[in-house]
Formats: structure tokens, C-alpha cells, sequence
């Protein structure tokens, strides 16, 4: 069965405003549908691969760690009886209105941190944390907490840009193309920094999480042979848990 999508009118035109503030500029759906092609195609890749890497039988209780725009929420909805969904940026108020429009009643959203998450230990099957990890400072922390809310032989999604020059050269390349087609467009430039800057040591954050999470399956998506985007299978034992 195929997984559902959001698709660009599930969301009001005001998300795709090139000006929005940087606290709503976080896991912005505008990712998947205005940017230039190459960008969709990771941004929609990693996406493929972490429902290829779920499990095929459905969960009773899922969730979406720094859910943004909630790409990942009908997905998961469809494969899980409940999905609750964890943001600290406001544009989870955009995420509720998708959801809205699709009709989805098991997917809850939550202003929450992923250092404090409001749930009981051992409360969720599957947990997602796509493109959330590397901004955290204390990303030892952060996966400690989402281990503790994982049941035992619960699976964790994570997934991480490889910070490396050539994707920070790819990624400074994005931004002079972007800036350059809002000036022929008219269009108002994006303002402000980033609201929550990537921090982490990426290179280094697998033996992390290795000491925390049995690693079942590593999976790079690469652009021109260079490997810039990993997302990991992980699997919470009574050992590591």
C-alpha cells in the first residue's frame, strides 16, 4: 500500500511565505514543495526510506519526535491506532490545520521538548527523529529520553545530515540559489537566524547512539556518490534500555 502524503494544499498558502520568522521556518513544509529539485528529492527520499525501515505490522502507539510540519503524520497514522506528534516551534498550528484538512483523528500534536517528553516510560511501539537530532546539544540526553519512552523492542527511526564540506558547500550553494530567485521573483528575502542551529557532531554521533540503541540497518541516501543524508534502524533490547 502506498503511504500517504501531505499534499501543498493541505496547508494554507501562508507557510510557503519566504518571509516567515525563523521559529516557523522549522521543519517548514515549504521543503518538500518549493524548494529546487534536488533538495524535494532528499527531503522526500529520507522520508521513503524511514517507512521502509518501519516495521510491517501495525503499532498500537507511534511517535513523531520534532514532528515540524508533520510530513511524516498521515504516514504514520495509517500504520499506528494512535501517533502523538512533538514540536517546540509554532509551526505545529499549520501541522494541526493538515491534519484537519485530511480528516485524521488518531494523531495528536504536543508543544513539547525532547528532553522532557510528557509520556510515560515504555508508552510507544515506533518512534520517528528525522532532521531533529543534530540540533540538540544534548543529544545523549535527548535519545536517552526517547529510549525511556519506547517499549522493549521498540524501534527507533533516526535520521541525520552528514556534516561534511561537501554538503556544507551543497547546502551554502541552496541558499545563493534560493536568495537569487526571491530577488528576480520581487519576492521578500528570509530574515532573521536559524531558530535552532544544527550543534551536534554528527561524524561522531553513531557511537553514541550505539551505546544506547542496538543499530539493526544503516542506510546512506547520496547525491553524486557522496553520502549526505544517513537514517539508522534502531531497536530498544532489555539490555540497552
Amino acid at each position: 500500500m502506498e503511504t500517504p502524503l501531505p499534499i501543498e494544499t493541505d496547508y494554507p498558502e501562508d507557510v510557503f511565505r519566504p518571509d516567515l520568522t525563523p521559529e516557523y521556518r522549522v521543519g517548514c513544509a515549504k521543503a518538500y514543495f518549493k524548494s529546487n529539485f534536488l533538495a524535494r528529492r532528499v527531503f522526500r527520499q529520507r522520508v521513503d526510506v524511514a517507512f521502509s525501515l518501519m516495521p510491517s505490522a501495525k503499532c498500537d502507539r507511534a511517535l513523531d519526535a520534532g514532528t515540524g510540519a508533520g510530513f511524516l503524520l498521515p504516514g504514520l497514522a495509517a500504520r499506528c491506532r494512535e501517533v502523538d506528534g512533538v514540536d517546540l516551534s509554532p509551526i505545529i498550528h499549520y501541522t494541526q490545520g493538515m491534519l484537519d484538512n485530511r480528516d485524521l483523528h488518531n494523531v495528536k500534536l504536543t508543544d513539547a521538548d525532547l528532553l522532557h517528553l510528557p509520556f510515560t516510560d515504555c508508552a510507544f511501539d515506533l518512534a520517528v527523529c528525522l532532521s531533529v537530532i543534530e540540533h540538540i546539544p544534548q543529544p545523549e540526553a535527548a535519545l536517552k529520553e526517547l529510549a525511556r519512552v519506547l517499549r522493549n523492542n521498540g524501534v527507533l527511526i533516526l535520521g541525520y545530515p552528514l556534516e561534511h564540506a561537501f554538503l556544507k558547500s551543497l547546502k551554502r550553494m541552496y541558499r545563493i540559489e534560493k536568495r537569487l530567485r526571491l530577488r528576480i521573483r520581487g519576492e521578500p528575502l528570509p530574515q532573521g537566524k536559524a531558530f535552532h542551529p544544527h550543534v551536534t557532531n554528527c561524524r561522531d554521533l553513531e557511537n553514541l547512539v550505539s551505546r544506547i540503541f542496538g543499530i539493526e540497518i544503516r542506510h546512506d541516501i547520496r547525491i553524486l556518490g557522496f553520502a549526505v543524508y544517513r537514517i539508522l534502524k534502531l531497536r530498544k533490547t532489555a539490555i540497552n534500555g
